[in-house]
């Protein structure tokens, strides 16, 4: 009994929802992936490798997936304060920038394929595809959970019994929170591609 007292909310909502240790472990895991894909991309170079210029879209790119932490972050604060509109707003702005980041993946695509860049063009032009396809592939599984989530909040703030209830559910707030680490996590990802890309193809 002494130990359970001495455990932290943190812990206590750990064991209570298994979900956040599951969804850390994924994360990590899709970590490893990226960084083991981009290992084999700076590997790669000097092996038949094209000089090109990175297309300038994917920056637009960037400040998209940028504003999809941001508002998400935004959206966390507004459960906290008990704001169901401000909180909709917020969900809703990053389901946009999120839906936008993909559109502009698919214009940096099409601009290196009006260069003649395919799959086939060489190792560099293949991990470009490859890691930026795989990041749109974990980019559409988080629109899915947003689509979710913005569903669950309209659903359970449509009267003031249901967003009372709402808004002091620990659980609610722990899958808000997790949604705010997944994209997080993929965010920083893109960054860290982008930046990588950015340096060898400036």
């Amino acid at each position: 009994m002494a130990n359970s007292k001495n455990l932290s909310s943190g812990q206590r909502q750990i064991i209570k929802n298994p979900s956040v240790i599951i969804v850390n472990f994924l994360l990590a895991g899709i970590v490893v992936l990226f960084l083991a894909l981009s290992y084999g991309y700076i590997f790669t170079m000097g092996s038949n490798w094209i000089e090109f210029k990175l297309p300038k879209v994917f920056w637009l790119s960037t400040g998209a997936i940028l504003c999809v932490s941001l508002f998400l972050r935004r959206a966390l604060k507004m459960y906290d304060l008990d704001k169901p509109k401000k909180l909709k707003r917020s969900m809703l702005l990053a389901l946009f920038f999120s839906v936008l980041f993909v559109f502009f993946q698919f214009l940096g695509w099409s601009a290196l394929l009006s260069k003649g860049l395919d799959l086939q063009s060489s190792p560099s032009v293949s991990y470009l595809y490859i890691l930026t396809g795989l990041h749109v592939l974990h980019v559409a599984v988080g629109i899915v959970f947003l689509l979710v989530s913005v569903f669950r909040s309209h659903k359970n703030t449509t009267d003031n019994v249901k967003a009372l209830i709402f808004f002091s559910d620990p659980i609610k707030r722990s899958r808000l929170k997790l949604l705010n680490n997944y994209w997080h996590t993929i965010d920083f990802l893109w960054v860290y591609l982008f930046l990588a890309f950015l340096f060898h193809h400036a």
